[in-house]
């Protein structure tokens, strides 16, 4: 049987990964010592709107996103924190990833980009996370294919100040 998640390339299998998250509960639960379990975090495509739309993470946490028969998962070059690697997957396929790099990572489903089908993820706890929006904001004057986000940033910004994650 094979697994209805596809892994980006070098990532581990879904199989592995819940093996990895399995062992590590063990470890955990017989009172071994063990590193902070990476988390996965699910997102569903619902109709045009991905749920949840913005999702917290720590760095190492991996998302899978679920329910994709007619979407893709791609991130927005100029949206995302350097070292991050570009994620861009098959359309129609369930997919996980996992992210490292500290900062807010904005992504679009491609053919759905026109109905502002997106999302956001914010890894960890970006320095002046405010300043990286904002700027996410003024770069969609310059790359106007990006004009969608816009509402996304702005309900992000929102859903950041009422939970108390920025200044």
């Amino acid at each position: 049987m094979t697994s209805p998640f596809r892994s980006a390339p070098g990532q581990a299998t879904r199989r592995q990964a819940l093996a990895y998250g399995l062992a590590a509960v063990a470890v955990g639960s017989t009172g071994g010592t063990a590193l902070a379990d990476p988390a996965t975090h699910t997102v569903q495509a619902r109709g045009v709107k991905f749920a949840p739309m913005f999702i917290y993470i720590e760095p190492g946490d991996t998302v899978a996103w679920e329910n994709m028969p007619s979407h893709n998962i791609e991130t927005i070059d100029e949206m995302v924190p350097e070292g991050q690697t570009k994620v861009m997957s098959a359309l129609g396929e369930n997919y996980f990833t996992t992210f490292d790099t500290v900062g807010i990572v904005v992504y679009k489903c491609t053919p759905h980009w026109g109905a502002r089908m997106g999302g956001i993820i914010v890894v960890g706890k970006p320095d002046n996370p405010e300043g990286i929006i904002d700027a996410y904001m003024d770069s969609t004057e310059e790359f106007k294919q990006n004009l969608p986000a816009r509402g996304l940033l702005k309900k992000l910004k929102k859903d950041m100040q009422e939970k108390g994650l920025l200044a």
